[in-house]
């Protein structure tokens, strides 16, 4: 039986369709903007103009999978609806007017479907390597190898959390990203250890600004990501991606290929955050295409 996963981020939502009897087999994803934490993520809450548009595109993806013959759709609520105090709303709302269950999730839970989702994608070996998943609310990350999970934890600095907090100017000060970094730094310490302990040098990234990334990347090789499940992005070019866009105005931001416009706004401290990480002995940036919707997917596919 088709199955259908929603993945109800800060930012975007993120839809699958999948046949999951036969592994992971793919019928249909889409991602659609929909800014769930805008105006309320600082608070605790889901403002009522994000809540609207949220039930918006979650009527569109309900059609969307009925069409392509999912007979069950499965929602995960990330770090906007685990942080708002009245989440349950949406939650109840999905169920009676749409017949979507959606679960949400705690931050060490969401970490475990990104590492399954990942694992579709991206070969492990027997040294450790270190995912990254930064969406709006959260960051997760993982350390694994191909026989085991090491450690994992989320930490509640997404990209949006960060952009509300420290950046107040178009584009960034150097004051604001000296303050951005140091503040993740302090809030980063206890990966940090762990890093040192276990020396990752890959740095697996996927969903949301790593997706950009590959995408910035791939156009400035003139190439096509197509159907790929991965790419190795250089330390060059991500230099070079993050040196042009931490000193660009949104403007020009706008006019980047491949930098989709409801990015425009939190890629600069998304790319700072990669920055802190990467200094710690990481050598190689290897972008993930799957994470937590196929995660779920496999872990809650049809006997």
């Amino acid at each position: 039986m088709r199955a259908a996963i929603i993945d109800l981020g800060t930012n975007t939502f993120n839809l699958l369709v999948c046949d999951p009897s036969q592994g992971l087999q793919v019928v249909h994803s889409e991602e659609v903007a929909v800014f769930l934490g805008r105006g309320g993520i600082e608070k605790g809450i889901l403002a009522d103009d994000a809540m609207e548009r949220g039930m918006a595109v979650l009527a569109r993806f309900a059609d969307t999978a009925r069409a392509h013959g999912a007979g069950r759709i499965i929602g995960f609520g990330t770090s906007a609806l685990r942080n708002a105090r009245n989440a349950h709303v949406l939650v109840e709302r999905a169920r009676s007017e749409l017949g979507i269950g959606i679960s949400v999730i705690p931050g060490n839970e969401e970490a475990s479907l990104i590492l399954e989702g990942v694992r579709q994608a991206v070969p492990f070996g027997p040294k450790p390597m270190l995912v990254m998943d930064i969406g709006g609310g959260s960051i997760e990350f993982i350390l694994a190898t191909d026989k085991a999970l090491m450690w994992k934890r989320s930490f509640e600095i997404g990209a949006t959390r960060l952009r509300e907090r420290f950046v107040a100017s178009d584009p960034m000060t150097i004051e604001e990203q000296f303050r951005l970094a140091a503040y993740l730094d302090a809030q980063l310490e206890p990966l940090f250890a762990v890093m040192e302990r276990h020396w990752p040098t890959t740095l697996i990234g996927s969903a949301g600004s790593f997706d950009t990334l590959a995408e910035m990347a791939a156009t400035a090789r003139g190439e096509d990501l197509g159907d790929a499940l991965t790419l190795a992005i250089r330390d060059e070019e991500f230099d070079a991606i993050r040196t042009s866009l931490l000193g660009m105005p949104r403007v020009e931001r706008l006019r980047i290929p491949g930098l989709p416009e409801y990015r425009a706004d939190t890629i600069q401290p998304a790319l700072i955050a990669m920055e802190r990480v990467m200094l710690h002995g990481i050598e190689e940036i290897r972008w993930s295409r799957y994470a937590l919707k196929e995660g779920a997917a496999m872990r809650y596919r049809s006997p």
